[in-house]
């Protein structure tokens, strides 16, 4: 199961990576391209661009076919390897894992299995709204005000509903969902179009074009969003705070920001020092709120009988120093992994991953920081043996 998760998560930075990469080149290519200056190779030309790169010179022209019929060139398997990949990493860690890393753990509101349904549900409607959002306008101003109000109610939502690790990659597979549609039903149908005008011999129809155009700028944008949500997983200094949902919208805007003042830089030759005020602004503004204290969880001790008490005390002493919604153990500005142990219930949820990392692994605390005895571990084993806790692989 563990080397599932290595595998699935390799596979997924992988294609990722071969994804955003091409999209990032492809858009530099369309912005960066100038009219001609000299004699072009192919007709119809509309746009050249030169450009170094280890080692060799190029030259690239943009053109329309009508006398001779280029070869394909084909990126769409990326883009469905990652959808692919990182729709495994959500079956394999949250939905099969839906009491641990999908649920609220500290105030969940739903059954493990309704948070897999709406889950599932989080992945599909954000792409329908946004899809009949752009077949229904031409203008992009309307879609991108609509889509900050989807993604404003989306995290607000996830981070009620979900753990905060959860909402936070919830938002985000959202987005790469749309993504990944935008390039298999729209992106790549258009482009098969078009191809198949050119092997006729037949003037390309430019509806095409703009349509994949269109989704593929998109996309662009959605790209610093993305990777942002799906980074904070190992940070939650952002997630794990009563204003995790305000913390993504801003954070994620400054992306957006970013890299509209990018392509306006490319395209135009233009500095828009505005946008890159702005996008520092909103990341200012996300960085603000996280130093808000996230809300304590507080145990009543008299709930608890003797024993529990005592394994109670060990966890707070030995472990809640740093697994705290405010961490006293210096050199932690937040709970690593957003995981806290400041009530029995918090505790018990968590136990198998308290197990294995404490007590079969001896891995917590890192490097005994905090001086737990041989007595207090093996105290602590017994209870969590009793409980029914057992090893399972870290997936976190």
């Amino acid at each position: 199961m563990e080397w599932l998760g290595y595998i699935g998560r390799w596979g997924h930075i992988l294609a990722a990576i071969t994804w955003i990469g091409t999209s990032f080149y492809f858009n530099w290519l369309d912005l960066s391209e100038r009219p001609p200056k000299s004699k072009t190779l192919k007709p119809n030309v509309v746009g050249e661009v030169h450009e170094i790169h280890g080692g060799s010179f190029y030259y690239h022209e943009r053109f329309w076919p009508t006398e001779d019929n280029p070869r394909t060139l084909a990126h769409s398997g990326p883009a469905q390897l990652t959808f692919l990949t990182g729709l495994f990493l959500m079956f394999h860690i949250y939905w099969l894992g839906a009491d641990v890393y999908l649920v609220d753990t500290i105030e969940p509101l739903m059954t493990p299995l309704s948070a897999i349904m709406v889950s599932a549900l989080i992945l599909v409607v954000p792409w329908l709204i946004y899809d009949f959002l752009c077949k229904s306008t031409d203008d992009d101003t309307v879609v991108l005000v609509c889509m900050i109000v989807v993604v404003t109610i989306l995290s607000y939502l996830s981070t009620w509903v979900f753990s905060p690790r959860a909402a936070f990659v919830h938002v985000g597979s959202a987005l790469g969902t749309a993504m990944a549609a935008n390039v298999y039903f729209q992106i790549i149908p258009n482009h098969i179009k078009m191809r198949k005008q050119v092997k006729k011999f037949e003037p390309v129809n430019l509806n095409f074009h703009k349509l994949a155009k269109r989704r593929s700028q998109h996309n662009n944008y959605m790209t610093l969003p993305v990777l942002f949500s799906m980074v904070s997983v190992h940070f939650p200094l952002g997630s794990a705070n009563n204003w995790s949902w305000l913390i993504l919208v801003l954070v994620m805007g400054s992306g957006f920001t970013i890299r509209h003042y990018r392509n306006i830089k490319l395209a135009t030759d233009v500095n828009k020092p505005s946008l890159a005020l702005l996008a520092f602004c909103l990341l200012c503004g996300g960085i603000a709120l996280s130093y808000v204290p996230p809300t304590t969880s507080v145990q009543n001790l008299s709930d608890l009988n003797e024993t529990d008490l005592k394994v109670y005390n060990i966890i707070q002493t030995r472990c809640s120093v740093c697994h705290a919604a405010v961490p006293t153990q210096k050199g932690f500005a937040s709970a690593p992994g957003g995981v806290r142990f400041e009530t029995l219930a918090q505790i018990l949820v968590r136990k198998d991953q308290i197990y294995t990392q404490t007590i079969a692994a001896d891995l917590m605390p890192p490097g005994n920081l905090t001086k737990m005895t041989n007595i207090e571990r093996a105290a602590l084993g017994d209870w969590l043996s009793s409980q029914g806790a057992a090893v399972i692989p870290n997936e976190e």
